[in-house]
């Protein structure tokens, strides 16, 4: 890249310590670079800068010129064909070590990471051969960043292998290899296996069949959240470490939580994620069948709208169980349970399907939905137990408790979590 000669004023050229190699200057190099500018002129010993006047070399040169001349001059200087930031500490860097005052180094380090960190990255070997040093000096000025960067990346994959991303798909987003995945997915899970009686240590588990759970103590809440303790109750009884947990319901994300916390890999859908979670829950239409990419799982949790009563509550869409008719409500869920059938093709002997779901009630209507759905559920798959799991929270207001006394009619307080298994 040849420079071409160019004639601007003192007071136009820039310094940007962005893309400068050189942090400090020696004061006593000026002032004897000062006392002889015309020996520099006329050698040709011209700072160098970009084409928006940055300076790329010669700071010492830029330095000396305004000491002598405090009111400003016009100078000669060379001027490169660049102007953007990389570019141009690249060509700083390149002028920097090739002559000059050697740069210290804590210049090559702050270059280095510059270099390493700015968008379109240079690689360690690369910084090395720029900087004029070895490798090993390179990756021990890096060695916070790379470490730093080792953790983040060990993170994501086993954020990414617990919430049922493929390899293929981890090696993407790591830019790792195969065997590297591999094995680190390998490593962490038996050291994490090793650990399985640590997972429920201080938990007490439901020993009967009625789940009561005073208050709602889930983080994230959504219309219709249910305690988070059912969710570790079923982890508890009907999985194992890193089991896969299928929830096409996504909700507020609860089944997330609890199965980070319990490590067991997760699966978790929602026909509309809710924007606070859109990274975490898929997209997904489970009224269009099961997830292409769904790794065959060993807990499916359906938690789905108690149709009439979430009308509307969750999403206008047409295909939202709160907006469909009961029949169609009642297909999808077997539809869902035929597909789960078909997905263990006998490879998940122990497999388990949950429905949590409430009665309704309105205007004196009433619809036993548990059961509706038992008998739709019952087509395919064996009921292995029966669990009443009251409301947090009172769900009949004062005017319903008073006409209900004065009809003798009963109101609802509980919903039924069913449990199927293959049978």
């Amino acid at each position: 890249m040849d420079p071409s000669r160019q004639t601007v004023k003192l007071s136009a050229i820039k310094f940007d310590p962005k893309i400068y190699p050189r942090q400090k200057h020696d004061p006593a190099l000026v002032q004897r670079y000062s006392a002889c500018l015309d020996s520099i002129e006329s050698r040709e010993n011209f700072i160098s800068v970009g084409q928006d006047l940055r300076i790329v070399d010669g700071r010492h040169r830029q330095l000396a010129y305004q000491t002598a001349s405090p009111n400003g001059r016009e100078i000669t200087v060379w001027m490169y064909p660049v102007s953007t930031d990389d570019d141009l500490q690249d060509l700083a860097i390149e002028l920097n070590s090739e002559h000059g005052w050697q740069l210290t180094d804590g210049d090559k380090r702050s270059m280095a990471v510059a270099l390493y960190t700015r968008q379109n990255r240079v690689p360690q070997a690369e910084i090395a051969g720029r900087l004029r040093v070895g490798i090993n000096k390179v990756n021990d000025w890096l060695s916070t960043i790379l470490k730093r960067e080792k953790e983040e990346r060990e993170a994501k994959m086993w954020g990414m292998w617990l919430s049922c991303h493929d390899q293929q798909e981890i090696q993407t987003e790591t830019g790792l290899s195969a065997g590297a995945v591999s094995e680190f997915l390998q490593k962490t899970s038996d050291s994490y296996c090793q650990k399985e009686n640590e997972l429920f240590r201080n938990f007490d588990p439901q020993v009967y069949t009625v789940w009561n759970f005073p208050k709602l103590t889930n983080e994230t809440r959504v219309f219709g959240s249910i305690p988070q303790e059912v969710m570790d109750n079923l982890l508890y009884y009907f999985t194992k470490p890193f089991d896969v947990v299928f929830d096409p319901f996504g909700g507020g994300g609860m089944t997330i939580d609890r199965c980070q916390e319990r490590l067991r890999r997760y699966y978790v859908s929602d026909l509309s994620p809710i924007p606070a979670r859109q990274d975490e829950i898929r997209q997904w239409d489970i009224t269009q069948g099961l997830p292409d990419d769904l790794p065959v799982p060993d807990l499916v949790f359906l938690d789905p709208p108690y149709w009439k009563q979430a009308a509307g509550k969750y999403s206008k869409k047409e295909t939202d169980l709160g907006n469909v008719d009961l029949d169609r409500f009642l297909d999808v869920i077997a539809e869902i349970t035929k597909a789960v059938k078909r997905k263990w093709n006998n490879s998940r002997p122990d497999g388990r399907l949950a429905l949590i779901i409430g009665q309704w009630k309105n205007e004196g209507e009433y619809l036993d939905l548990p059961f509706l759905c038992y008998e739709r559920i019952a087509k395919y798959l064996s009921l292995d137990v029966r669990i009443q799991v009251p409301y947090s929270t009172q769900v009949h207001g004062g005017n319903f408790v008073k006409m209900a006394k004065e009809k003798k009619e009963l109101l609802y307080l509980t919903r039924d979590l069913m449990v199927f298994k293959q049978g």
